[in-house]
């Protein structure tokens, strides 16, 4: 299915977040939504600290920082598993999609629900439509 731009800032703002990897924390500064986690100090490691940003501003701002001071740095998008991941972001189908066409049935099932109180609430109505019915299996 086809994601809308809907589809697409939902999983943006609610499930994806940046990870910005760097050697060094920025003398510029992070901004305070940003979380900083100390990496473990092993030979194999190429960076020493994870920034994670949820918001593109965020992002931009760490790393403006990293490249005033002239720092090596890596991103990686990840996707965070959430408990409403499955409901707002699910594999292969577009949320928006499922919204418009739940929309479409709950106006049909109240359509329908409408037109059975109009038949109830008028007597003469409900006489000739039973009439017709029992017409219409007289004849089969």
């Amino acid at each position: 299915m086809q994601l809308t731009k809907f589809d697409h800032w939902l999983r943006e703002r609610y499930i994806y977040r940046t990870h910005i990897y760097a050697m060094r924390i920025p003398e510029a500064g992070i901004p305070n939504d940003v979380l900083v986690e100390e990496l473990e100090d092993t030979p194999t490691r190429r960076y020493r600290y994870r920034f994670i940003a949820n918001a593109t501003a965020d992002v931009d701002a760490v790393l403006v920082a990293l490249k005033q001071g002239n720092q090596m740095f890596a991103t990686r998008i990840v996707e965070e598993n959430t408990w409403y991941k499955p409901i707002i972001a699910p594999h292969g189908k577009s949320f928006f999609f499922r919204l418009v066409w739940t929309g479409i049935a709950l106006l049909g099932v109240f359509a329908v629900l409408t037109a059975v109180a109009i038949v109830l609430a008028n007597a003469e109505l409900r006489q000739q439509l039973i009439e017709s019915l029992k017409l219409f299996t007289e004849s089969k």
